[in-house]
């Protein structure tokens, strides 16, 4: 089960074991906000309204008042992402396309699905969404469309595609089996470096953490480093307990902290070396781990 919740970190520093303050901690009930258990992907916009990808639908949130807004198709939102254009992208399943407001703020599903070739209009879940230079990237397990001047172009693979996303301007995506693709003249391409990531242990993250590395997640494997010329696993004791926890998502908190959400052990905040600043579980105050 999955929940929805915030995190308010206080000002407040202690020098002990854990070095941040434990924050205030609100969590939303589907009671509360009135659509289905399940939460897949969060995102605000410039004017820090929440929408969040839900079993039901697209939620929002302006901090007082919730709203849910269903698919045509009334199926799953797994993904979100608000475009330059302040379009709310989405992708469900077997459906892409954007919510935009009417006259009257009302939000309205636009399908891009007219858009995609016949024979590539069953795809399923849509899990990853990434606006780069213009253009929207949907991926689903095995494609991935990129919508640019009213078109969609389609990248099939024959494995599956396991994650997008896009650090230091690269659109990145892995392929299961063929590990870490970079997206360049149209096409996507593997990285020609050494590399010690597993090719079918999914990535879940890639976040610049300083001018010459960036930090991956995988879901099995633990934290790597992705330096110029090589990628190598983090060396740290830590890691052995990512594995065992299995990152399912990561973000960047400010240049000097990573937030690992796992599907095993609540959160984690990290440094940039994968020392454990922090963790939260239920003991701290989540409804679940």
């Amino acid at each position: 089960m999955k929940t929805f919740l915030f995190f308010l970190f206080a000002p407040v520093f202690i020098f002990c074991q854990n070095t941040i303050a434990l924050p205030d901690i609100t969590n939303y009930s589907k009671q509360t906000y009135l659509g289905g258990l399940q939460n897949w992907d969060i995102k605000q916009d410039k004017n820090s309204i929440i929408y969040i990808a839900n079993n039901e639908g697209l939620l929002t949130f302006d901090g007082k008042f919730w709203k849910l807004y269903a698919l045509p198709n009334k199926t799953i939102v797994r993904s979100v992402e608000i475009g330059n254009d302040n379009r709310i992208y989405v992708g469900g399943q077997d459906e892409v396309g954007y919510f935009q407001p009417n006259l009257n703020g009302e939000l309205i599903f636009h399908s891009l699905n007219e858009l995609i070739p016949k024979k590539h209009n069953s795809f399923g879940d849509v899990w990853d969404i990434v606006i780069a230079n213009k253009e929207v990237f949907f991926r689903s397990d095995n494609k991935i469309f990129r919508y640019s001047n009213s078109n969609i172009s389609v990248f099939t693979t024959s494995s599956q595609w396991t994650f997008m996303g896009i650090c230091n301007g690269i659109l990145y995506a892995h392929e299961n089996g063929n590990g870490i693709m970079f997206f360049k003249n149209n096409i996507w391409q593997p990285i020609s470096i050494n590399s010690e990531l597993p090719k079918s242990d999914p990535i879940t993250s890639i976040i610049p953490i300083s001018s010459d590395s960036v930090l991956i997640t995988t879901l099995k494997n633990g934290v790597f480093l992705f330096l110029t010329n090589k990628i190598i696993k983090l060396n740290n004791s830590s890691n052995k307990i990512f594995e065992n926890q299995r990152i399912y998502s990561a973000t960047k908190i400010n240049n000097n902290w990573v937030a690992l959400a796992t599907s095993n052990g609540g959160l984690f905040i990290i440094d940039k070396t994968g020392n454990i600043i922090q963790s939260f579980s239920k003991k701290e105050g989540l409804q679940n781990n």
